[in-house]
């Protein structure tokens, strides 16, 4: 017997919709695309021109009242994807959400209040978890070929032009956006370092706008305190010219690795010979231009997605795992506007903790 294909609408078409549509075109037998939408009509006809002629539903809340739709992909700005995924969960569709899945506390606590009401699944795109060397980078730290873990890194130090941020009204602004180099490009490292390193303690941080004419950072350094006792170092930027790849070293007390992109480059292991375990990476790098990101890793956690959705299961990364990443940057945000050091417990406050 066939099995019927999950109807996906895309909403919102700019560049990050692309990766969604390749994707769930990519998977034929298990998907199919109902339609797209875009406040502008005109980004909508480009994009339903570009891939054959895509129905286009006159707005979002016209797709969610169509049968032919199952699950929709939430492609629109920052800012508004609490908005449409609370919408989304309350016409009980299931939802792939872009990152960041929400950009504050209280739009974090209302997804999560809705989704446990209406009983969806939700996935936040998190692709860089679907990578092989990131799955053998967590195999070898689980199973303690590193031994003890006593410093997580991640520095991004990536380049966007001011025609960048000048391409999109929303780009670079607080409301939208959420934040800058962090919220935006940097929250793919962030997840990775807690993916890698573990649950965090606590966040110390600085903040600037440096080189862009823009609301939020555009250069920002963290020191990080795991709950494992381990210590680390984020940085992110997109004011460094020509930009960099995104590297994440994880040292342990019995071998470290490093890893650019998605690629393992190095990884030293007490008594095993270096030159075996020396790589050369290849990948696709965002670090000069979002254009050049890699759709591999969409296909891979979409599919992920529509399996959970049939065998009525958590996706790989749900919404509890999605929101870790966004907590994180919310910390580090205060730390930086408060000038102190600040417990991840203080974004779910315990009357019994005490914070200096």
């Amino acid at each position: 017997m066939a099995v019927r294909k999950l109807g996906f609408g895309i909403i919102g078409c700019g560049m990050i919709s692309e990766f969604h549509i390749n994707a769930i075109k990519a998977l034929p037998g298990k998907a199919k695309l109902a339609g797209i939408t875009d406040v502008s009509r005109d980004a909508a006809g480009r994009v339903s021109e570009k891939h054959g002629g895509l129905r286009v539903f006159g707005s979002a809340e016209e797709m969610l009242e169509s049968k032919e739709v199952g699950a929709v992909c939430v492609c629109v700005p920052s800012g508004y994807h609490a908005d449409i995924i609370i919408k989304a969960a309350r016409a009980k569709k299931h939802i792939v959400a872009e990152k960041p899945v929400a950009i504050t506390k209280e739009q974090l606590d209302a997804i999560e209040e809705e989704l446990s009401k209406n009983k969806v699944t939700l996935a936040v795109i998190s692709q860089l978890r679907f990578a092989k060397d990131i799955g053998k980078a967590k195999y070898m730290i689980e199973s303690g070929e590193l031994g003890k873990i006593v410093y997580t890194d991640m520095y991004m130090k990536y380049h966007r032009s001011g025609e960048y941020y000048a391409s999109g009204a929303w780009r670079g602004t607080k409301a939208l956006d959420g934040g800058g180099a962090l919220m935006n490009q940097g929250i793919h490292g962030i997840d990775l370092m807690y993916f890698l390193g573990g649950e965090v303690k606590s966040v110390f941080a600085f903040s600037a706008t440096l080189s862009r004419d823009i609301e939020v950072e555009d250069t920002l350094s963290a020191c990080v305190e795991f709950e494992s006792g381990a210590l680390g170092v984020a940085q992110a930027a997109t004011s460094v010219y020509p930009g960099y790849p995104r590297r994440l070293e994880i040292n342990g007390d019995r071998g470290s690795l490093a890893i650019e992109e998605t690629s393992l480059v190095s990884a030293h292991i007490a008594g095993s010979p270096v030159e075996d375990l020396t790589f050369r990476p290849f990948y696709s790098s965002g670090a000069s231009a979002a254009s050049n990101i890699s759709g591999d890793y969409h296909l891979l956690q979409i599919s992920d997605f529509i399996d959970a959705v049939r065998e009525k299961r958590p996706p790989a990364v749900d919404f509890a795992e999605g929101r870790k990443a966004v907590d994180i940057i919310l910390a580090i945000y205060k730390s930086a506007r408060e000038g102190r050091r600040v417990f991840l417990d203080e974004l779910c406050y315990k009357p019994d903790k005490n914070f200096c």
